[in-house]
């Protein structure tokens, strides 16, 4: 389960946001409780329409946004300490220096 890194990246810094796709609000909040919320905010996407906008077909999915709100990069799966190290950082870094700039 990702969330536990979630929260460590939140801690860190890194604004995250949440998409709850599809599940129901008690639920989810339930889950939030026990495990943590690492979200800045979080978007009740019930019917699944943001989620078809983004194109997301599995959960979970990760996407890096610019600071415009474009999607930059898509990671579909866990997000890990793994795939924060070698692939989301790096990029997360890049989108950082651009907004200094």
């Amino acid at each position: 389960m990702e969330h536990p890194y979630l929260l460590e990246l939140a801690q860190s810094g890194v604004a995250i946001f949440g998409l709850n796709y599809k599940d129901e609000d008690a639920a989810a909040r339930q889950w939030l409780q026990q495990l943590g919320d690492p979200y800045r905010l979080n978007i009740a996407d019930r019917e699944g329409s943001l989620g078809l906008d983004l194109g997301v077909y599995g959960a979970p999915e990760t996407f890096l946004l610019d600071e415009q709100g474009v999607v930059r990069y898509r990671h579909v799966g866990v997000v890990d300490e793994r795939v924060w190290h070698n692939t989301l950082q790096p990029l997360y870094q890049q989108l950082t220096a651009e907004v200094e700039r």
